[in-house]
């Protein structure tokens, strides 16, 4: 575990190390520039950079690394490579990273990795993936003498040089995020990176049995189920899992600073015999809790494993892309008390009560 986290803001720096601030002429700097825009208070980036960032469609591929034999046990860890992407879009040198679902970490490793280090703080609610993202940290900070990995340049598929490692600043606690967000302060997080549950957990139909000896396709080692109730995953239904993940959203808009941003991973699903658009679904929650949707970028994992759902029979999708929803937590959007009123509805609806 590291150490406490401030609250307080952290200096920010004027530009990521080895970069002059303006255009030729030291004033506003056009697409293609290699240095940041002076009214640019969102990120670092060049205009370039910015520019990459924005294309609505993301192609991965990413080497094993920063312990990923050990994060693969969870089958939803996230490459830390692309949530520091995320986190270098969305916030400037120290600024504070949430991630209330936060996993094995990938989102915390991704500020330690980040070209200009950043503080996260993680909320997970299994005690094993707590563990495991310890044991990651242990083994990176013991890489190198004790200095940490050196990540390697990997062109275009992580444009910018080689990545180093500063695990300073994160912290990661065991607990459940609907308890444990309304311990954070009103506007003090910058940016919120979190891959929520994508839905109630279903029975495995395509994986394991006799024919897991014939198939790769019919093998799995992941697992993500949990027995605690207050997991969403374990949610009774599809429409409670919806109302808790409002009231999560509630949350992150109490949090987050005025016109700062939070991202959602999440994944479609197709469930009872038809296409369920999970993301749009939590789009318009969270756009109720106060978080503007501004983007939707389409995450292509060409590495999908393909199984034969339907096969002979009937069309059913292998699901090979995520959703990044980006929300915007903007100033003059949904009052206060719209959102309190938001997380009573849906606390009575889960108690049995009707809603006032």
């Amino acid at each position: 575990m590291t150490r406490q986290l401030s609250s307080e803001r952290q200096p920010r720096k004027s530009s990521p190390p080895g970069r002059t601030r303006g255009g030729p002429d030291g004033g506003a700097e056009a697409p293609g520039s290699v240095t940041p825009h002076p009214a640019n208070t969102l990120n670092e980036l060049s205009g370039e950079e910015w520019l990459y960032f924005t294309k609505s469609v993301w192609s991965t591929a990413y080497p094993s690394e920063l312990g990923h034999e050990l994060r693969r046990a969870h089958g939803a860890n996230k490459p830390p490579r692309l949530m520091a992407r995320l986190i270098e879009f969305f916030t400037r040198t120290g600024e504070l990273v949430l991630d209330p679902f936060a996993g094995v970490g990938g989102t915390l490793l991704g500020a330690a990795i980040a070209r200009g280090p950043r503080r996260a703080l993680g909320f997970e609610i299994e005690p094993r993936w707590v563990r495991i993202f310890e044991a990651v940290l242990a083994e990176a900070r013991s890489e190198r003498e004790g200095r940490g990995p050196l990540l390697a340049d990997l062109g275009p598929a992580d444009p910018g040089g080689p990545r180093s490692f500063d695990p300073s600043g994160i912290e990661l606690r065991t607990g459940d995020a609907l308890e444990l967000l309304p311990t954070l302060p009103a506007k003090s997080v910058d940016f919120v990176a979190t891959d929520p549950p994508y839905n109630v957990q279903l029975r495995q139909t395509m994986a394991g049995g006799p024919l897991a000896a014939r198939f790769a396709n019919r093998r799995t080692d992941y697992a993500m189920v949990t027995d605690d109730p207050a997991d969403l995953a374990n949610s009774p239904d599809y429409p409670t899992y919806l109302d808790r993940m409002e009231e999560v959203f509630v949350e992150l808009a109490r949090v987050l600073r005025p016109d700062r941003y939070a991202v959602v991973i999440v994944r479609d699903a197709y469930q009872g015999g038809r296409y369920v658009f999970t993301a749009a679904d939590l789009a318009a929650r969270a756009a109720r809790a106060g978080l503007v949707p501004k983007g939707d970028l389409i995450w292509y994992q060409a590495g999908t494993r393909l199984r034969p759902y339907g096969y002979p029979r009937a069309f059913v999708p292998n699901i090979a892309h995520q959703h990044i929803l980006v929300l915007r937590r903007e100033v003059g959007g949904r009052s206060e008390v719209g959102r309190r009123e938001v997380g009573r509805s849906d606390r009575s609806r889960r108690d049995g009560a009707a809603p006032a």
